[in-house]
């Protein structure tokens, strides 16, 4: 089984804005990126379509879900990290009216939350417990079927820390573009990057 692994496209939204679980739309940008990649898919279309749950996310799937004929399957476990407070906050702003807290999250990202928020470590468990459950499923019997997760950067790091067994602060060196795919296969029980991070898709 393949797992394409795709970032959502751009957010609807003012410049510096931390976009975490805040319910934004996407932009026009967004839309005509995800058309082209979706354009780029070759061959027969994957077996599933999975998605965040927030709206963004779910706007950017129904584009996907066009291309493939599919109804996508919107998963809470893929939802960007939540910033409690400041979903949808502008980062200047939040680090003059509240430096001390913007500093305390800054230095320690993995194990700290920001007001009302959740930790990187909340995160990475749940992307973890998605895809384990996705590797024990029956997809496993797939054979060569695809399967396409639409889902957000931080996720995407968190997903891939998990495979590559990498430190967090590693995990966050990893690049992923709005509407760019990356690629896993499944293999022995375990999954293998195929590629990371391209403008379209790439033939498995």
């Amino acid at each position: 089984m393949e797992l394409v692994l795709v970032r959502g496209g751009e957010a609807d939204a003012a410049p510096g804005t931390l976009p975490g679980q805040a319910p934004l739309p996407l932009s026009a940008r967004g839309f005509a990126a995800l058309e082209r990649l979706a354009a780029s898919w070759i061959g027969p279309p994957p077996r599933l379509l999975f998605c965040s749950d927030l709206r963004r996310t779910l706007q950017g799937a129904q584009v996907l879900a066009a291309r493939f004929a599919l109804d996508a399957l919107p998963d809470a476990r893929l939802r960007a990290l939540d910033l409690g407070a400041w979903n949808g906050a502008n980062f200047g702003t939040i680090s003059l009216r509240q430096p001390a807290a913007w500093t305390r999250w800054n230095d320690d990202w993995v194990g700290t939350a920001p007001p009302g928020g959740e930790r990187w470590i909340d995160l990475a468990a749940r992307a973890r417990n998605w895809l384990a459950g996705l590797g024990q499923s029956d997809t496993r019997d797939a054979g060569e079927q695809r399967v396409v997760a639409l889902t957000h950067e931080n996720t995407l790091r968190a997903l891939l820390a998990e495979v590559l067994e990498l430190a967090p602060q590693a995990a966050r060196r990893l690049r992923f573009d709005p509407a760019c795919a990356s690629a896993l296969r499944l293999e022995g029980g375990h999954f293998e990057v195929s590629y990371l991070n391209a403008p379209q898709f790439l033939p498995p």
